[in-house]
Parts: structure tokens; sequence; C-alpha cells
């Protein structure tokens, strides 16, 4: 890690980065910030499974706009990680209409992951970590104290979706659309998993109280 991503544990408790002792609501909440945060994404992929894939574009940009309505309404501004994930609904599923080919079916996700990855790096450079952005809607408070840790995820979070775009574009040279298919399926999720288990076993090892 580098040095423009600070951490300093004696300063930070652990209900800073986390909060430790749920509050009233707090589910309600994480299922409200989840599908605020991810919901254009959650309902392209289910009617993209269940109504093709048209279906999945239109539904996808009509619930990116209601998002995106509500924060203007409630917040007089746009999350930058709801509106990435709206436009990226858009376009990506533009270039499927588009592009019906296997090859592109094999290296979208590559292409997919890349722009995530520097869309997480982006907002490190600008000095707007996005994890910071979601870390606080989601506690519902301001994680100040624990900023520099947050940043230095939001770094970790691009480096890993880099790392799965090179080895998806390994992929999609090397094996065929079925074999590609089958391993996503396994491997990305085991890999998100394990990524969020080595997060809380980090933040576990910081910030343990003294």
């Amino acid at each position: 890690m580098s040095d423009a991503v600070p951490i300093d544990p004696p300063k930070v408790t652990a209900s800073d980065a986390a909060g430790q002792t749920p509050e009233p609501g707090a589910w309600r909440r994480a299922i409200g910030w989840g599908f605020e945060t991810f919901g254009p994404l959650i309902v392209f992929v289910l009617f993209e499974h269940t109504m093709g894939l048209v279906a999945a574009i239109i539904s996808g940009i009509l619930t990116g706009a209601v998002l995106v309505t509500l924060q203007i309404v409630r917040e007089k501004k746009i999350s930058p990680f709801t509106a990435f994930i709206a436009t990226s609904v858009v376009v990506f599923g533009a270039l499927d209409l588009h592009y019906r080919t296997g090859f592109f079916v094999k290296i979208e996700p590559a292409l997919g992951n890349a722009v995530t990855g520097f869309f997480f790096l982006g907002t490190v450079i600008i000095g707007r970590p996005i994890i910071i952005e979601l870390a606080e809607k989601l506690m519902g408070r301001k994680l100040e104290r624990a900023h520099g840790y947050l940043r230095g995820w939001t770094v970790v979070w691009a480096l890993y979706f880099f790392l799965r775009a090179a080895v998806y574009v390994w992929m999609a040279y090397r094996l065929s659309i079925d074999e590609a298919m089958a391993i996503r399926s396994t491997v990305a999720p085991l890999s998100f998993g394990a990524m969020f288990l080595i997060e809380m076993a980090t933040r576990k090892l910081l910030f343990r109280r003294t």
C-alpha cells in the first residue's frame, strides 16, 4: 500500500470503522442501502434471466432513473456509485444488443471489471474514495477517523477488479464460452466472498479494542 493510504489503528475504534452495535432498524437500512446502491444492476440481472435482454435494459434504465430522482429530491445530489451502476447497465446493455457474438459475451466481463477498477481508482485520485461514501451511507453517520482505512480498501478493490479483468481476458482467448461462463459463475461469487472475509479479518485486527 502506498504512503497515500495511511492507517492509524490507535486512533480508530472498531465502531468507527463499521459499528459493532447494531442500531434499531439496521437491517432495514442495510436492505434499502443495497437496493439503492445496486438497484439497476439487480433489476437488470433479474429481468435478463426471466424476460430477456431488451426488458432487462428498459427495466434497468427505469430503475436507475427512479433512484437518481429520489436521491436528487432527498439529498439534492446524485451518488456517484448509483450513477456509475445505472450508466454501466445502459452502456453494457446496449453493447450486448449490438454485438451479439460469442467472443463479446466472453470479453464483456473483462471490460466491465476493468471499467469498475478505473472508477474505484479514479475516486481515490480525485480525493473522494467511493467506499467511504458507501460505508457512511450504510452506517448512517460519518466515519472520519476510518477514512484512511476505507481509502486503502478502495484501492484494494480497484486492484481486485483489474486482476479479474486480466483473468477474464485470458479465459476469453483460451476457453470456450461454456467453459468461461461455468468458471465465472463459480469463481466470481467465491472471490467476492473472499474479499469481504479478508476485509472483515483486517478490520478486526486493526481496530480491535484495547
